[in-house]
């Protein structure tokens, strides 16, 4: 404050936006905040390649029986890669990717990496007009398919169908030998692309994220240095291919020479979950966080080598936290597709400790900045930028969106770019005293609900540390009188009692920002990358049960039962129903009590409708104001051809007339 008003006095033409409240040290130690030193650049093939080196007798991957040696996956990989080259793949090229999670998926990727070409991961299971879309946007020169999926697919373009006896013979003619830049047409290079991962689009029409080698490297030492895979790790094959979140199990395991552990495409979490990763003793994971929260590590049958677990895509709740840490190492890993599939990862997390998404990796640059883009104190909010060679090129064929969210960093070296990712955190000490960063949750998620700007993260915070919650998620719906509800959904032990989640958060949040109902329910409903399916989440239920033992007993209760009912929108509406838990609000009391007033001859406010809730305690509180009877209900009146002027009607009708050339009250334009 004191600098801003020196600036006041000193130099009064500065502007707002350009008033810088930071001191020089606090401003250089956060614009910005930079991890270690990145290791040396690598591409995505180098990568493969270097990995079959370490032990080419090794098992790289595990699947449906089907167990494959870095020896006889490099140089099957190498074979197909010539195939692929000859149909047109290469460097600066693309091609899709629509195979399921398999030995033949990461066959593929090794093969398609080869040629120098981008792999687009397309799910068949899309919709015929997404992938559609998706094809024709990114503008793949072929496709790489199986038999079970080829009749999924467009003809727009080419498929090579992998278990095809043509293929098969195909493949096999050619060399198996190491693919060099010659077979490739052109030198590979760290900032050609290396997959093309589509996300939603606010249009509405998916967005192609092109990511280039040139963070690959530094996300594998990342990986290295906090999960700590080698070449005895069993790395869980989780994510689905067309989530990035396959390139980190890739690395996770190719990177170090371990084994890659596929999960059958029918697992989506839950017990059968816990029962592959100890059926098949995988130590090393990264599930995302619903479906790491659908699951339950007693369900691990006693297996006690699944020893380190990194879960991401969404907020990790304590609850999460304090389930998943006992017996392993729990680390909560943060990074937009944007900025290659992690650029954040915490400390261990453990029962009662902070969760945080910890400081940027070896190589990447963050900043958080208020919305005049300067850099915000430690503990303030703000938005997340970030910069660093692992930054996307942008989005295919988007250069307006690529504009608006890969913007200049003027924080860093002259040309460097910097990716807005609309998530909302704040910088908070470690227990080392270093900086980590708090996520909050989106810019874009906040919602505003009876004027009060809401960001639904927080209420899951909120939640999330209740003893009996292992989950939540809450979001706006739209409630039986027509406006924007708080619903919070829950997952956690069998006693939950959404009365006492809602007095607990009474506690803890403003009034505003409690839901208006909590939903229990029994599983996390899972999108296909193992995010939270919104859509699947059930409808919440506002109407009372018909119950006769809560029927109004006097004419005053059914006048103020029949008053909720109607301004909530509802059939029924019990005389020991809470207004606020069926759906009320501040604003609907208003409503209510204006009802009540006018049928019954009453004048209370609305103060009485917060500390009587039911139609009965209300009723009884009513006695006490009024002498008369209940007005009778309206009845349809036949309205006459011409309907006499309102007092004010009238009085603008004479100022018209005493002088018909004033403007007065004449809206010539809106």
């Amino acid at each position: 404050m004191g600098r801003a008003l020196d600036l006041i006095a000193t130099a009064p033409d500065t502007t707002v936006a350009s008033v810088r409240l930071l001191g020089d040290d606090e401003f250089r130690a956060l614009a910005p905040v930079r991890g270690d030193r990145a290791p040396a650049i690598r591409t995505l093939a180098a990568i493969f390649t270097d990995a079959a080196a370490l032990d080419p007798d090794a098992v790289a991957v595990e699947g449906a029986g089907r167990t494959t040696s870095y020896r006889d996956l490099d140089e099957a990989s190498n074979r197909l890669a010539r195939v692929l080259i000859a149909r047109g793949a290469g460097p600066e090229s693309s091609v899709a990717l629509a195979i399921p999670r398999s030995v033949d998926s990461v066959l593929a990727v090794w093969a398609i990496t080869k040629t120098g070409a981008a792999f687009v991961p397309i799910d068949a299971g899309y919709p015929a007009v997404r992938i559609a879309d998706m094809i024709a946007d990114s503008g793949v020169a072929l496709g790489v398919t199986l038999t079970p999926q080829r009749e999924q697919l467009p003809g727009t373009v080419p498929w090579l169908v992998l278990d095809d006896t043509e293929t098969i013979a195909t493949v096999e003619q050619q060399s198996s030998g190491v693919v060099g830049d010659a077979e490739r047409g052109r030198p590979l290079r760290a900032d050609h692309p290396a997959y093309v991962i589509y996300t939603s689009g606010s249009t509405g029409v998916p967005k192609g994220v092109v990511v280039p080698h040139r963070g690959l490297a530094a996300l594998a030492a990342a990986q290295a240095a906090t999960l700590g895979s080698g070449r005895h790790s069993r790395v869980l094959h989780f994510s689905s291919p067309s989530f990035d979140g396959s390139v980190f199990d890739y690395l996770l395991a190719f990177g170090r020479g371990a084994t890659l552990v596929i999960c059958p495409p029918t697992v989506v979490g839950g017990t059968e979950l816990s029962r592959f990763v100890a059926a098949e003793r995988v130590t090393h994971a990264f599930v995302p966080t619903a479906a790491l929260a659908s699951a339950d590590p007693d369900d691990l049958d006693g297996y006690d080598g699944f020893g380190e677990v990194l879960v991401g895509g969404e907020a990790c709740p304590p609850g999460l936290v304090t389930r998943w840490s006992r017996g392993r190492t729990l680390w909560n890993g943060y990074g937009p597709t944007e900025t290659t599939a992690m650029c954040n990862v915490s400390g261990p997390l453990g029962r009662g400790s902070t969760v945080t998404i910890g400081g940027p990796i070896a190589g990447a640059e963050e900043v958080v900045l208020d919305v005049r883009l300067q850099p915000v104190p430690d503990g303030v909010p703000g938005e997340l930028y970030i910069a660093g060679p692992g930054l996307a090129r942008g989005y295919h064929r988007r250069p307006g969106l690529t504009a608006l969210c890969f913007v200049a960093a003027p924080y860093g070296p002259v040309g460097g770019r910097m990716y807005r990712t609309g998530d909302i955190v704040r910088w908070i000490a470690d227990s080392s005293g270093g900086r980590v960063l708090e996520y909050l949750g989106r810019a874009d998620f906040q919602v505003k609900v009876r004027g009060f700007r809401i960001e639904p993260g927080e209420i899951d915070a909120a939640l999330g540390a209740h003893p009996d919650v292992d989950y939540a998620a809450t979001l706006t719906r739209t409630g039986p009188a027509g406006d924007l509800i708080l619903v919070s959904y829950v997952v956690g032990s069998p006693d939950l009692a959404p009365a006492r989640l809602s007095a607990y958060l009474a506690e803890r949040l403003p009034a505003y920002m409690v839901p208006t109902t909590i939903v229990p329910i029994d599983r996390i409903p899972l999108t296909s990358v193992g995010k939270l399916d919104r859509t699947a989440l059930p409808a919440p239920r506002f109407d009372s049960a018909a119950d006769t033992a809560h029927r109004p007993t006097s004419p005053v209760e059914e006048t103020v039962a029949n008053a909720f009912a109607a301004v909530l929108g509802l059939e029924h509406v019990g005389v020991d129903d809470n207004f606020f838990a069926v759906g009320g609000n501040s604003l609907t009391a208003t409503r209510v009590v204006a009802r009540v007033n006018s049928t019954l001859h009453t004048h209370i406010d609305v103060r009485a409708l917060f500390e009587d809730r039911t139609p009965r305690v209300l009723s009884t509180h009513l006695d006490h104001h009024s002498d008369e009877a209940p007005l009778p209900a309206p009845t349809p009146w036949n309205q006459p051809e011409f309907v006499p002027l309102s007092p004010a009607q009238q009085r603008i009708w004479f100022l018209n007339q005493y002088d018909t050339t004033t403007p007065t009250y004449n809206i010539p334009l809106t």
